[in-house]
């Protein structure tokens, strides 16, 4: 009997492997279902490191934590949330950053005006070039009751 089952070759056919080797829409399908394997892959590899197992029902040997009201979504989709759980918080992250920069700029510029504010009167000069004493009381002035009020 094995004698008579030869072992025949399938015939080339050039149509399949023509798209196979230039379609890029096969090239597309064929990335796609390795990026999917790929995330799936991952997914496991997340929960065994986490030690996250899924409990067997003894029973029939499937997952007890499932029922058929509760499915679970796929891996892929889960994984999808998780990125998209990580996005969310690295927009608020960045958010939080952006409003502790705001924060510090409007101080900085608080500093300035002050500053500016004091060094025009420390600058005022009489006609002869002497400092005005009046703005360097007042600044003195301000300065005392400031401590005494903190």
């Amino acid at each position: 009997m094995s004698s008579q089952v030869e072992k025949t070759k399938k015939p080339f056919d050039k149509k399949k492997w023509r798209t196979k080797k230039y379609s890029n829409k096969q090239k597309f399908q064929d990335w796609d279902e390795r990026r999917k394997k790929a995330v799936i892959r991952d997914y496991y590899k997340d929960l065994s490191k986490s030690g996250n197992e899924r409990p067997l029902d003894p029973l029939n040997g499937k997952d007890a934590s499932l029922t058929k009201q509760q499915k679970r979504l796929n891996p892929h989709k889960e994984a999808q949330e998780r990125y998209n759980q990580i996005q969310e918080e690295k927009k608020a992250r960045r958010l939080e950053a952006l409003k502790k920069k705001e924060e510090i700029r409007q101080a900085l510029d608080e500093y300035k005006q002050k500053k500016k504010f004091k060094n025009k009167k420390l600058g005022k000069k009489t006609k002869k070039g002497q400092p005005v004493m009046k703005e360097r009381l007042e600044l003195l002035l301000e300065k005392i009751q400031a401590s005494v009020n903190t």
